[in-house]
């Protein structure tokens, strides 16, 4: 991943005050250091991108620990050490019975907000062949299935919390049949989707938000200029999520904003110079959750167009374009708030505002 005429890790920095799990080059989840970028890889060692995520924290306690009173388990299952190795190499995935039905594994939850949406998910395998099991949802009484085989998956279902008893549970209830899994390492977290693995052990834990930017300096030229996108969105989302800023002194300030609000479906920017909205816009272009985009921001002394599945939208022209940009923020809101959860696969940069017709192919996947 690079920006025309240089690296993009030589412009890049990161700030992450925890450390963070992502797929390794081995294809063995590993875990990175504070203010390390998660490079992300897949189970056979490609990389997917650079995962940039916010905070979240895993609500579950002994997330490893299956053996654990807390997570309690109905008549006839049993939950045992494995010789298989787990999906981060270790010896800590643990073997679970189920005899068929509704009889499970799960752990009661009990801090969690009526008609917030969450997300559990957890690493699965079938022992042997291929089954399907039963994860029932937060509130206990709802099932979806879930198809395993012998490799490792992460599986997750999402669903809102209502004022009953709460739980993530596995079982059999769909297939009835009786099922030998190997899992490893749940987590249930506020969210439409899961995030990064974290890790519990007595208490919650949590992961800190990654605040990645991009130092304008030589190379990057004031008044003009594109950056292409290549991104790989989140499996879901909800509200406004951010793919860029740049800005002067603050985002209150001058500052050029590229963002989604996944309710409406609409792309949206929005321009300030001295402090005062100059243009505040969405475009009609649509993101797919779960799918790879490539997006073209170009802006001139007049005119932003972004650019989107070949597809050229522009704002009206006659504003003076901010000549004082001094941060690039990728994938949040002031590396706060409103997160990507996703990957940025690539990124492109030229000096200069590309042409309309250029800016149609460098938006096609």
């Amino acid at each position: 991943m690079g920006l025309r005429y240089q690296p993009l890790a030589a412009a890049m920095t990161v700030a992450r005050a925890s450390s963070k799990m992502i797929g390794g080059e081995n294809g063995l989840i590993t875990t990175l250091g504070n203010d390390q970028p998660g490079f992300d890889h897949d189970r056979l060692g490609r990389r997917k991108g650079l995962l940039i995520e916010g905070a979240a924290t895993n609500l579950l306690r002994y997330s490893r620990d299956f053996s654990n009173a807390l997570w309690e388990k109905n008549a006839g299952v049993s939950v045992a050490p494995s010789a298989v190795a787990a999906p981060d190499g270790s010896s800590d995935a643990m073997l679970l019975d189920l005899p068929g039905g509704a009889d499970g594994l799960y752990q009661n939850v009990g801090s969690l907000i009526s008609g917030d949406v969450y997300c559990f998910a957890i690493w699965m395998r079938a022992l042997s062949g291929t089954v399907d099991v039963t994860l029932g949802g937060i509130n206990g009484p709802s099932s979806h299935n879930i198809s395993l085989d012998e490799t490792w998956q992460r599986v997750w279902i999402s669903e809102p919390a209502s004022g009953t008893t709460r739980y993530p549970k596995i079982s059999t209830a769909i297939s009835n049949l009786p099922a030998s899994v190997l899992i490893w390492n749940a987590q249930l977290e506020a969210g439409p989707a899961p995030t990064s693995d974290i890790i519990s052990n007595g208490i919650p834990a949590s992961r800190a938000a990654d605040n990645v930017m991009l130092d304008p300096a030589d190379w990057f030229a004031q008044g003009a200029g594109t950056m292409v996108f290549d991104l790989h969105t989140a499996p879901a989302w909800a509200g406004i999520w951010r793919i860029a800023q740049l800005y002067s002194g603050s985002l209150n300030d001058d500052h050029l904003d590229l963002g989604y609000d996944s309710d409406a479906g609409q792309l949206r920017i929005s321009l300030r110079r001295d402090g005062v909205p100059i243009v505040t816009q969405s475009l009609y272009g649509v993101l797919s959750p779960d799918t790879r985009h490539r997006i073209a921001l170009a802006w001139g002394d007049d005119v932003i167009a972004v650019a989107l599945g070949g597809s050229v939208l522009k704002t009206p022209s006659g504003f003076a374009m901010p000549r004082n940009f001094s941060n690039i923020l990728l994938g949040s809101f002031g590396g706060t708030d409103k997160y990507l959860n996703g990957h940025l696969r690539n990124l492109a940069y030229w000096p200069v505002k590309l042409s309309d017709a250029r800016l149609s192919e460098l938006s096609v996947v």
